[in-house]
C-alpha cells in the first residue's frame, strides 16, 4: 500500500472528488467515438487493439470499416488471415491483428453461447491481451471495476499522485495508484475511459493544459515534472539545466537508424510474382514482390536465387524507400525476362506465391514497400500487364477453425452476455 504520511496517495476522499469532477468534465466534453457508442466486448476488444500505440485519429480511419467487413466475432473467426491483415492494412504493427484473429478464433470455440471472459485473468489468456487492455475492455463492455494503465493513465495518475520519476521503474506503484481510481466508484467503465481521455486532449506528455483540467485542484504535482510537487494553483520549479547546459528534458539527436537493401523482380510481361513474408520476421503474413536481399543487380545479370532464379535483368525502373521504426528499406525495382533454364519455382513447395495482375494486387494484403511499387508501376505505361489472375496461393496462411459451433441464431457478439 501507499505510506500513509503520502497524503495524495492516502486521501481516499480527496481521489473520490476529483473522479467527481473528472466525470463531470467527460461527460460535458467526451469525443464522439464509434467505440463508445456500445457495450458489446468485441467492438471495445477491436478499439483497444487497434489503439495501442496507434492514435485516434488514425484508428478513426479504419475503425468502422473494419467492424462493417467483420461485424461479429464469429466472422472475424472464420475469415482467411489475408482478408484480416488486407482489412488492417495500413495500420501497422499487423501482430496486432494476427492476434486478434487468432483470438477470434479462441473465442469462438470456447464461447459458443457467446460467454465472453469475466474477469481480467480470463481475457489475458487471448494472444495479444495484456494487463491493461484486458481491463479497458472488462470495465468499458460491464462496468465492473479493472485498473488500466496505459501511456495516457499512468501520466494522468504519476502526475496527479505525485509518484516521484525516480519510481518510474516500479509498475505495481502505478497500479497500485491506478486501482485507487476504483474505490466506491459508481462507474466504472466511463472512469478508465476519462481517465484516458484526459491524458489524451489536456494531461499531454510535454505541456499539459492544467487551467482548463479538471482535477487540477487536486493534483499533487499541477502539471510540473513528477520529482516536484507544487502546491495547488502554483506552477512547479523548472529543473535546472544538465552538465551539458541542456534541461533534462531535452532530446538528443537520433541515430540514424541503419539502411538494409533489397531488389524487387518484376516480369516483363504478364502477372506480378508476390511471396509471403515468413513466419517470425516484420510484417509476417503480408506479400511482398518478389525478390531477395542484395546491394544490387544490374542489367544483363542473372538472378542467382529465389522464386525467378535464373531470369535475366533486363532495365532498372526505379527504386522506392520505406522507413520503418527501427531501419530503412531501399529497393532497386528490376524488369525481368526468362532466361535459357530460367523458370518460375511455383507449384508444389512454394505453394504460398500469389501471381496477380496489376489490377488484382489491389485486393491483396501487402507490405508498404509492395504498395509504393505496385503504385508506381501504375504509372509505366510501357509495361504490358496480362488481365488475367492466376494464384497458386495463399494457401496455409490461416488459422482454420473448422470446428467452431454455429451461430447460434445470428446473434451479434456480446448480445449473449
Amino acid at each position: 500500500m501507499f505510506p500513509s504520511d503520502d497524503p495524495f496517495l492516502s486521501d481516499s476522499w480527496q481521489t473520490r472528488q476529483a473522479r467527481s469532477s473528472l466525470l463531470a468534465w467527460y461527460d460535458r466534453t467526451r469525443r464522439d467515438l464509434p467505440w463508445r457508442r456500445r457495450r458489446d466486448p468485441y467492438a471495445i476488444w477491436v478499439s483497444e487493439i487497434m489503439l495501442q500505440q496507434t492514435t485516434v485519429r488514425t484508428v478513426l480511419r479504419y475503425y468502422e470499416r473494419f467492424m462493417e467487413r467483420f461485424p461479429t466475432v464469429w466472422d472475424l473467426a472464420r475469415a482467411e488471415l489475408s482478408a484480416v491483415l488486407k482489412s488492417w492494412e495500413g495500420l501497422g504493427y499487423y501482430q496486432r491483428a494476427r492476434n486478434l484473429h487468432r483470438a477470434a478464433g479462441i473465442v469462438a470455440q470456447d464461447h459458443g453461447n457467446l460467454r465472453w471472459p469475466e474477469s481480467v485473468e480470463e481475457w489475458q489468456r487471448l494472444p495479444g491481451i495484456g494487463r491493461s487492455t484486458a481491463g479497458a475492455i472488462l470495465s468499458i463492455s460491464t462496468d465492473r471495476w479493472a485498473p488500466i494503465l496505459d501511456a495516457n493513465v499512468r501520466r494522468v495518475t504519476g502526475r496527479f499522485f505525485g509518484i516521484p520519476s525516480a519510481m518510474k521503474d516500479d509498475p505495481e506503484r502505478f497500479w497500485e495508484a491506478s486501482d485507487s481510481w476504483g474505490a466506491e466508484n459508481p462507474r466504472p467503465g466511463d472512469t478508465n475511459q476519462a481517465l484516458m481521455e484526459l491524458g489524451a486532449v489536456l494531461c499531454l506528455p510535454s505541456s499539459p493544459s492544467c487551467g482548463q483540467c479538471p482535477v487540477a485542484s487536486f493534483c499533487a504535482t499541477q502539471g510540473s515534472g513528477e520529482d516536484e510537487r507544487a502546491p495547488p494553483g502554483q506552477p512547479g520549479p523548472a529543473a535546472p539545466p544538465g552538465p551539458s547546459g541542456k534541461s533534462p528534458g531535452s532530446r538528443a539527436k537520433k541515430a540514424t537508424p541503419p539502411t538494409r537493401k533489397r531488389v524487387a523482380l518484376i516480369p516483363a510481361s504478364g502477372p506480378l510474382l508476390f511471396e509471403p513474408r515468413g513466419e517470425g520476421r516484420l510484417l509476417e503474413g503480408l506479400l511482398e514482390v518478389a525478390g531477395f536481399p542484395s546491394e544490387c543487380l544490374s542489367p544483363g545479370d542473372t538472378v542467382a536465387e529465389g522464386a525467378l532464379c535464373g531470369w535475366r535483368v533486363v532495365e532498372e525502373l526505379f527504386s522506392v524507400r520505406h522507413v520503418y521504426s527501427h531501419f530503412r528499406e531501399q529497393v532497386q525495382v528490376l524488369r525481368v525476362v526468362p532466361a535459357e533454364g530460367g523458370v518460375a519455382m511455383g507449384g508444389e513447395g512454394r505453394a504460398m506465391e500469389v501471381w496477380a495482375s496489376l489490377p488484382a494486387s489491389e485486393g491483396l494484403a501487402l507490405t508498404g514497400v509492395a504498395r509504393k511499387i505496385v503504385r508506381k508501376l501504375r504509372t509505366q505505361a510501357d509495361i504490358g500487364f496480362l488481365t488475367d489472375f492466376r494464384a497458386t496461393g495463399p494457401t496455409g496462411t490461416r488459422e482454420t477453425y473448422r470446428d467452431l459451433p454455429p451461430d447460434p441464431g445470428g446473434a451479434r457478439s456480446g448480445q449473449g452476455r
